[in-house]
């Protein structure tokens, strides 16, 4: 029998999210991911390195219309652009190879808002761009020697929204084919490990130009244009053009949908910190009030060393920090944008100095303190295809929601999803405003 083709693959996938009564508890999963991506769309809004891009897309993208009142509308590929990178900016957003929702929510929420579109649809196109995010990407895995200098993640993004985003709009199969053949030349190389050097760039991902390019690609689609043939299959697919060695539909077949597996974050740090950050947040109420912490030793294979440096030499630098993150949390710092404003002198960065890393193939912390005690505890190792069970559950994404979402956009996004049928005006009001005043001196104080 001849494996399907990617497309074919893909299409089958996303056939469970089609009809109306789909799986009420994937549905929550996807109100989930909507939630959380609008507590991080809101938490980046006001952090100094999402600042230029917001001056930036004002400049260039403008509004759909430039005076009165509707000034305060900025345009569909303004909006994506920027809920894409205001969404990433933290790196609090969720995770599954790679960072799903900022793109996909992002184009799906621009589109929505022109086309007045209802959650319900919304909630379809999140669930049906999950599921091709997750399809490409785990198809076009490299292999282990291979992703050592080379990811094939983000590439997918752009791809992934414009399904999601088209799907929402009720768009079938042949359109679909037609939209992916555009998308392709649509997409980006986000992905470099330098960034995992040392000062870390404010622009890592660049996901708001996936969500803008997916936006251009349906746009363009829409218009009649037509773009590559058979864009993901044979040896010159796509998945090549990404820079894998391989292409594996085997890896894309799991029980779950996509959803239901991404991982929502505790903390804003890179996911190969949230391990080390949860274990340590469990750890810390088994010390008395006046019980100092005097050394960390944390264990852990040859690739968390990247991880230790000490010295923060950019905003950015702190969520793929070790130190820095572990010095928040213990100094009883909010996680959220505060992490992102602390300078590299700030006392609440003391624990820092205190902080060793010790090579082993197990992970694991080991604190010292005042009081002669020595705790140890073992890090969970997180199965990179399927996330949740790390990652918070619903009432902590909820708490994360209710801790830095706006109080508008919170009532907009709770209207919305209890009247799910009718359009989500008040919502599309809620994110277009912010997105209106992101380039303005008010937005940044």
């Amino acid at each position: 029998m001849n494996e399907p083709t990617v497309m074919a693959e893909l299409l089958n996938r996303i056939g469970m999210f089609l009809s109306a009564d789909w799986d009420s508890t994937v549905r929550r999963r996807a109100e989930l991911c909507l939630i959380d991506s609008i507590t991080c769309f809101s938490a980046g809004l006001g952090l100094k390195h999402f600042k230029p891009s917001a001056v930036v897309a004002s400049s260039l993208f403008g509004n759909e219309n430039a005076t009165g009142a509707a000034s305060l509308t900025p345009s569909t590929i303004h909006t994506a652009y920027l809920y894409g990178q205001a969404a990433n900016a933290l790196d609090y957003d969720d995770t599954l190879l790679g960072h799903p929702g900022a793109p996909i929510i992002g184009a799906i929420l621009a589109i929505g808002a022109r086309e007045n579109l209802s959650m319900d649809r919304l909630l379809q196109g999140v669930a049906v761009g999950y599921e091709a995010h997750w399809v490409l990407a785990a198809a076009a895995t490299p292999s282990r020697e291979r992703a050592a200098v080379v990811r094939s993640v983000g590439v997918w993004d752009t791809v992934a929204a414009s399904i999601g985003a088209a799907v929402a709009l009720g768009k079938g199969p042949e359109f679909l084919e037609t939209l992916v053949g555009v998308a392709v030349s649509h997409s980006l190389l986000p992905y470099t490990g330098k960034w995992y050097e040392r000062p870390v760039p404010a622009l890592k991902n660049n996901l708001g130009w996936a969500a803008a390019g997916a936006v251009m690609s349906l746009d363009l689609v829409q218009a009649g244009q037509t773009g590559v043939s058979n864009a993901l299959d044979g040896p010159t697919g796509m998945w090549r053009m990404a820079g894998s060695d391989q292409l594996d539909l085997t890896k894309t077949r799991k029980n779950l949908p996509a959803v239901s597996r991404v991982g929502f974050k505790h903390f804003p740090a890179c996911w190969h910190l949230q391990e080390y950050l949860k274990a340590l947040s469990l750890v810390l109420p088994e010390l008395a009030e006046d019980e100092e912490i005097l050394t960390i030793t944390v264990a852990g294979p040859v690739d968390v060393e990247k991880f230790c440096q000490q010295e923060i030499l950019a905003s950015a630098d702190v969520a793929f920090s070790l130190p820095a993150t572990f010095s928040l949390l213990i100094s009883n710092v909010e996680p959220g944008p505060r992490w992102d404003e602390v300078a590299n002198d700030s006392p609440e960065l003391r624990y820092k100095a205190r902080f060793a890393f010790r090579l082993s193939e197990e992970k694991s912390i080991k604190l010292e303190t005042t009081r002669g005690r020595v705790v140890m505890t073992e890090v969970a190792v997180s199965d990179p295809y399927d996330l949740a069970d790390l990652g918070l559950d619903e009432s902590g994404v909820v708490a994360k929601h209710e801790r830095l979402t706006d109080p508008q956009t919170r009532s907009a996004l709770a209207s919305a999803l209890a009247e799910s049928h009718r359009g989500a005006v008040e919502l599309y009001q809620a994110v277009r405003q912010s997105i209106a005043l992101a380039g303005t001196d008010k937005a940044f104080g």
